[in-house]
């Protein structure tokens, strides 16, 4: 294989960038004329030759690299649950388009779930295995699934010999005892909020028609309080986009403790299409995200972006390839959150088995599952030349690609997204003083 080596345009030089061999270096014209020779087994000259043999030392053109790995044998050790497809709230963009609903996970695919991570996770040698709520519904308003699968949780591991972590995804609207159970259980927990009272109160309200901020607030405060791992995912509109910088600081304000601060464009499915809400411009997502992240600058928060991730090497934008389990409240098994139900038309590419009540197992289809893991990057020819992609991973197999194959792949306005972030974080890396450069899109 050849080596991958990108160059990236920086002021009047180049940024060599190599990521799979974790090289980066400011290289003038005539270094990155001389690398090109060399990729080209062009004849050197002797200045050349010598820069060219600096950067064979340090593995450059190296072509024994690997790719980031990808576990194709089938053994999770992680679920995620989904209690419940019932919602409390209207989300006006809410990609499930989530309301009453009329399922509840059964117990019997729960502890069939959690017996297997469980098993895996012994097979494995592994020490610890998790467990998570999420849902196209809102978690606790099944709440007695809620507890049975944490208790059920917390005796399989005892039985086991191993420890265990439970997180959850919850928009934050729940009665008291709800709240000081998930306090007490749940160790990290993610809440979906647009932060600010009044986008808060427009696009998340309540069933009724009210708004959610209130109840919201009292809920993060209550985590900040207990010390309990979190952190805020707001869903962002072309609307709301302008305001990033305003929700930065209103999270640095009133909630201190919160570790990882979110911000994703909306993507225009179910609830969105309907009530036209719109994802924001690239470029201005781009900007108004730099403003909110210097707004964080010298706190312990974290402000991110699912595609902005230099430090992660992947060939898959999430588990999607590989070991993406999650049950659903219909007992359906799925690689992606958003594809949940047989009524989605990219049901029949992620998902992949479902619980049978007969036998108290799942059943796999395998070649769905084979299917899956044609999805990574190295197979997508849009991503082929990208410097971007062993950080993305193509990024969302099922927004981007939906039951396409990964030929048909071309690209998308989150690619623009991904770059310019990106491109940002290579050139910090790479020692430049990024506070005073404007984006750049590649």
């Amino acid at each position: 294989m050849k080596p991958e080596i990108f160059f990236l345009a920086y002021d009047d030089s180049y940024i060599l960038y190599a990521p799979l061999r974790k090289f980066i270096a400011v290289v003038n014209r005539d270094t990155r004329d001389a690398v090109i020779k060399r990729l080209h087994n062009q004849p050197l000259h002797e200045i050349e030759q010598s820069v060219v043999t600096v950067l064979e030392k340090r593995g450059v053109f190296d072509e024994g690299f690997a790719y980031p790995k990808v576990d194709e044998t089938f053994a999770p050790t992680r679920v995620t649950l989904f209690p419940s497809d019932r919602c409390n709230l209207r989300c006006r963009y809410c990609y499930a388009s989530a309301e009453d609903g009329g399922h509840k996970l059964p117990m019997p695919a729960a502890r069939a779930a959690i017996d297997l991570i469980a098993r895996n996770a012994k097979e494995k040698g592994f020490k610890q295995f998790s467990m998570g709520f999420h849902g196209n519904g809102e978690p606790f308003t099944a709440f007695d699934v809620v507890q049975e699968c944490c208790e059920y949780m917390s005796e399989t591991a005892e039985r086991e010999g191993l420890k265990y972590t439970i997180s959850a995804a919850t928009n934050g609207v729940m009665p008291e005892d709800r709240l000081d159970y998930m306090v007490a259980w749940i160790t990290d927990v993610n809440v979906s909020s647009d932060i600010l009272p009044d986008v808060q109160n427009r696009q998340r309200p309540l069933a009724g028609g009210r708004g959610s901020f209130e109840q919201v607030d009292h809920t993060l405060k209550r985590l900040d309080k207990a010390g309990v791992q979190y952190g805020i995912r707001a869903t962002i509109t072309s609307e709301s986009v302008y305001r990033l910088r305003e929700m930065a600081a209103f999270v640095k304000e009133n909630y201190p403790k919160c570790k990882l601060l979110h911000m994703e464009p909306v993507f225009e499915v179910g609830r969105a299409l309907a009530n036209r809400q719109s994802a924001p411009e690239p470029r201005v997502f781009v900007r108004e995200f730099l403003k909110a992240q210097e707004e964080l600058a010298g706190t312990s928060i974290r402000l991110v972006y699912s595609g902005e991730r230099s430090n992660t090497y992947c060939q898959c934008f999430c588990s999607v390839c590989s070991n993406g389990y999650t049950v659903t409240a219909e007992g359906n098994v799925t690689s992606c959150y958003e594809v949940c139900t047989f009524q989605d038309v990219r049901a029949g590419r992620f998902i992949y088995g479902r619980f049978n009540a007969e036998t108290a197992r799942f059943d796999f289809d395998r070649t769905v599952m084979d299917g899956l893991l044609t999805l990574q990057v190295k197979n997508i020819p849009f991503c082929r030349d990208c410097f971007c992609k062993w950080h993305c991973g193509g990024d969302c197999a099922a927004k981007l690609l939906g039951n396409r194959t990964p030929d048909e792949h071309a690209g998308s306005d989150r690619c623009v997204i991904n770059r310019a972030l990106t491109y940002r974080q290579v050139l910090q890396k790479a020692g430049v003083d990024v506070s005073k450069i404007e984006p750049v899109f590649i």
